[in-house]
């Protein structure tokens, strides 16, 4: 099961791979699925994409009618075709509506959030999903144009950041609005509530051996991603003060493989740069665990 399946590459060197693999893709971006059906035509036989989220992998493998599958990859990265397109609102370089949906049939976009949320709540965003220090100056500054009218487009809006942020902290290698508008897209798309809400069921759909892996982008995410593994890991839920087990123990769902995550070496950095941040990591479903749901 490919959860992200985004524009096929992933897929189409699964089902390269062997004439045996049979890929399940999903995305929660139709323009996305699309891309990818026309990727993988000549493999139609073997795989089978699906508009939906990956928090809810049970119901999408239910429908399809099976049980447990070999493999599992998250690719936790936003497609370099949302930031390509100034119609989607990803983009710091070319101005477009503020929107930054990945399913366009949410309700909730980037404008809704700037221009309508307390100005506490849009701090707290910035800081909590950008890890941004002027948190603080940029909801401030956001504040102040609000009260001359909406802010409507991306371009003003890394205007306003880029502003709102001293001189001195501007770097040439990346845009000072980076952090805001990586924060926001995570806050409209509630994308760390779907990881959280697929990690704690993805392994329990994969046949004993079967692997998981995740490639993550930023800290918060590969933060809940070792989190999640490590808790599947342990037989032991007692807390670390404990002299000896209380909780009788439980079994073992995963074993990490990767005890640190994988890292892209400097030809596939040369080759793609935006690569530089990304870090796999790998699980097996353990022999030991007993079918069913957490």
């Amino acid at each position: 099961m490919d959860a992200t399946v985004g524009e096929g590459g992933h897929t189409r060197e699964i089902l390269r791979a062997s004439k045996k693999n049979r890929v399940i893709g999903i995305d929660w971006d139709q323009e996305m699925l699309a891309r990818a059906k026309e990727r993988v035509t000549e493999y139609a036989d073997r795989v089978t994409l699906r508009h939906d989220t990956f928090s809810h992998l049970p119901d999408i493998l239910q429908t399809v009618g099976v049980k447990e599958v070999d493999g599992l990859l998250f690719d936790l990265g936003v497609s370099t075709v949302h930031f390509q397109e100034a119609k989607r609102g990803f983009s710091l370089l070319l101005d477009g509506p503020l929107d930054m949906r990945m399913d366009t049939r949410k309700t909730i976009t980037a404008f809704d959030i700037v221009n309508h949320r307390p100005l506490k709540e849009i701090e707290k965003i910035i800081r909590r999903y950008g890890e941004e220090r002027w948190a603080g100056r940029i909801a401030a500054a956001i504040g102040r144009e609000r009260q001359h009218g909406e802010i409507k487009t991306t371009g003003v809006l890394a205007e306003i950041v880029a502003r709102a942020i001293p001189q001195r902290y501007h770097t040439t290698r990346v845009h000072p609005a980076t952090k805001t508008f990586q924060a926001l897209r995570i806050a409209v798309n509630e994308e760390l509530q779907e990881i959280e809400e697929a990690l704690a069921v993805a392994p329990f759909l994969l046949k004993q051996g079967g692997r998981i892996g995740v490639i993550s982008f930023h800290s918060l995410e590969d933060r809940i991603v070792k989190e999640n593994f490590k808790r599947l890991e342990k037989t032991c839920v007692c807390p670390p003060t404990f002299p000896q087990c209380a909780c009788g123990g439980r079994e073992q769902v995963l074993k990490i493989i990767t005890k640190r995550p994988l890292t892209p070496g400097s030809d596939e950095l040369r080759d793609n740069p935006r690569a530089r941040s990304a870090k796999m990591r790998v699980a097996e479903r353990a022999e030991s665990a007993q079918e069913g749901s957490p």
